[in-house]
């Protein structure tokens, strides 16, 4: 009989798990110790557990599956916040938590503890699709089927507590008395009556439109929604969220949606004027409509489609699953009337530095777009990183990785481990502001230390710039470092500090050439921001002068 340990690192295994990552503390160490004899999987030693959970939620969103392992309490309370954003914007990561023996639970507490032994747990059934705790070997192996089959439904984090005295006892797991845990399945009668529904109403519009959304990326259905496009000839729009899980260079992509905020007019306009918005699993929240109030949403003219519902005009169809759903759609023949109106693509022209211009977050912006291509992912942090990098244009399919919706600080740097990791032939591109360079930066060590090379641009401009622009104080600026020289701090990489054109367009080439971890330290005015953040920042500005008021 395997141990409860052994049986759920074959369950990782068997999951696609290549990566584990985690800090190592005493709860945990037995777990950490047969994760060193998988010949499947490699250990992960991160620098932090924030750092382990960011670069676990990125890994999981390019490999489909990931996993992160820490210690009790110190731990895991220190990952509650990467956790949180890997459900909020559907990231399946396993979290595996060590925990007090089972047998060493008296009267006293021990040291991690906070409050009784069931805190943990409790807080992380908030934040978590599934739960198995594991306190009892005969159990073990059916709650950890049954929490891994949920997140394989819901592309959420599932949460794995493992006392470690349970770690070791061999699991007795008799599918033949406690059963398998029971798969999902659809409802063929309401996923039939939905078809029928959905084809007249694509059939009778003139101006359908798809909003490809995060969970079309969560089950890797983006080059299958592009051919039904293709085929019916329907323009595609994306959010910040799911941007590039439409390849951008494809003729039938209009652009980013975010409401009033939407970089170009006629993405706007075709998705708030369609006839049929198709909105195929995306997560709707103000960040959708651009931090303004917009009722495009509450349209009756429109399919929405995601993991928890499925409704067609006002008719909701129960018990039909995303999945099962989008693949019979994109096999029904439908009655092809559309012809678009598309807007003419942009083309992307080559970046020509001016002589002694200072650099301006516009014109860095236009070098990141004419450098991109399909070896290169776009990694961007919370703020400009982020916002400005809504008008790049992504040459590949999931090519952009970005919290944009949970919008926490310190995701770009560890998110470049899991995604080189996760796809070792891509180059990222890191866009991190300053202050989140500040919150991150020790996972370069560990960067440093697997031999990766992502290029990180860090957009110095003392301080927090997208808040200065909501509303400015002293409150927004922090200490300028030598973002540059922890190259030399941390043993390794290219460091380069650049204020001009002429030396941002010196130091990428020089990065590119160089196939080692490059910091490219990007002196920027602390109140220049792109035209994107501008926009947002109106919206916002508004929303906390109301609420002040």
């Amino acid at each position: 009989m395997p141990s409860v340990a052994d049986f759920l690192i074959e369950r990782l295994e068997n999951a696609g798990v290549k990566h584990v990552f985690g800090v190592p503390g005493d709860y945990i160490l037995n777990f950490f110790g047969n994760l060193t004899k998988s010949k499947k999987m490699e250990l992960i030693n991160n620098a932090d557990e924030a750092g382990a959970g960011f670069a676990a939620d990125a890994y999981g969103r390019a490999n489909g599956v990931a996993c992160v392992c820490v210690t009790y309490n110190v731990g895991a309370l220190k990952l509650f916040n990467p956790v949180a954003c890997a459900f909020a914007e559907r990231s399946p990561v396993i979290v595996i938590s060590g925990a007090p023996g089972v047998r060493e639970r008296g009267s006293i507490p021990l040291h991690h503890m906070v409050g009784p032994f069931d805190c943990q747990r409790e807080m992380f059934k908030r934040i978590t699709c599934a739960q198995a705790f594991l306190d009892n070997p005969t159990m073990a192996g059916y709650e950890i089927d049954k929490a891994f089959e949920t997140l394989k439904y819901k592309k959420q984090p599932i949460y794995v507590e493992l006392p470690r005295d349970i770690s070791m006892q061999s699991i007795n797991y008799d599918v033949y008395t406690l059963g398998t845990p029971k798969t999902p399945v659809s409802d063929l009668g309401n996923l039939e009556d939905a078809l029928k529904e959905v084809a007249k109403m694509i059939e009778d519009s003139k101006t359908p439109i798809i909003l490809a959304g995060v969970e079309i990326a969560r089950y890797k259905l983006g080059r299958e929604l592009t051919k039904f496009a293709e085929k019916h000839n329907i323009p595609m729009a994306t959010t910040l969220l799911s941007k590039s899980v439409i390849n951008e260079m494809h003729p039938l992509y209009i652009g980013v949606y975010a409401g009033g905020n939407s970089s170009k007019a006629h993405v706007k306009d075709m998705v708030e004027n369609s006839d049929c918005l198709l909105v195929c699993g995306e997560v709707l929240t103000e960040a959708t409509v651009g931090y303004r109030p917009s009722k495009v949403f509450e349209k009756r003219d429109m399919i929405t489609c995601t993991i928890d519902q499925l409704k067609v005009k006002n008719h909701h169809y129960p018990n039909v699953l995303f999945g099962d759903f989008l693949k019979a759609l994109f096999h029904t023949d439908l009655t092809q009337k559309n012809n678009p109106v598309l807007p003419k693509k942009l083309t992307i022209g080559k970046f020509i530095p001016t002589k002694d211009c200072v650099l301006t977050i516009a014109r860095f912006f236009e070098k990141i777009n004419s450098i991109l291509d399909e070896d290169t992912v776009i990694i961007a942090d919370v703020g400009d990183s982020l916002i400005g990098a809504s008008d790049l244009t992504v040459h590949h399919h999931a090519s952009f990785y970005g919290p944009a919706f949970y919008l926490s600080m310190g995701y770009a740097i560890p998110a470049s481990l899991g995604i080189k990791l996760a796809r070792p032939l891509v180059r990222p591109i890191v866009l991190v502001g300053d202050g989140a360079f500040q919150m991150s930066c020790t996972e370069l060590s560990t960067i440093l230390k697997h031999k990766l090379n992502p290029i990180i641009f860090v957009l110095n401009n003392k301080g927090y710039t997208t808040e200065r622009m909501i509303l400015d104080g002293k409150f927004n600026d922090i200490v300028n470092w030598n973002y540059h020289l922890i190259t030399e701090l941390i043993g390794g990489g290219k460091g380069f500090k650049v204020s001009t054109e002429e030396e941002l367009e010196n130091a990428v080439s020089e990065a590119l050439k160089s196939e080692v971890l490059t910091v490219i330290n990007c002196d920027i005015g602390s109140f220049d921001v792109s035209p994107a953040l501008k926009r947002i920042s109106e919206s916002l500005s508004k929303k906390v002068k109301n609420k002040g008021e």
